[in-house]
């Protein structure tokens, strides 16, 4: 929970483009706690799912940082 408030807090301060990055770091968490607690591994279709997700994330944050930095 005080995770969820830091990040909401960051994003009041900061641009969406620099915190990006950082919020994706959730899949991965929540990947390793899944294994730790449960024993479960995504299987193909979520791995699939995450790298579209995160590469279009990707995307759009390089794409805003070239269009503001013209």
């Amino acid at each position: 929970m005080m995770g969820h408030y830091f990040m909401i807090k960051a994003f009041e301060f900061a641009p969406v483009s620099l915190l990006a990055p950082f919020d994706y770091t959730t899949l991965i968490w929540a990947t390793i706690l899944g294994f730790i607690l449960f024993g479960d591994l995504p299987d193909t279709w979520t791995i699939s799912g995450a790298i579209i997700i995160t590469s279009s994330g990707l995307y759009l944050m390089m794409h805003e940082r070239r269009c503001v930095a013209a």
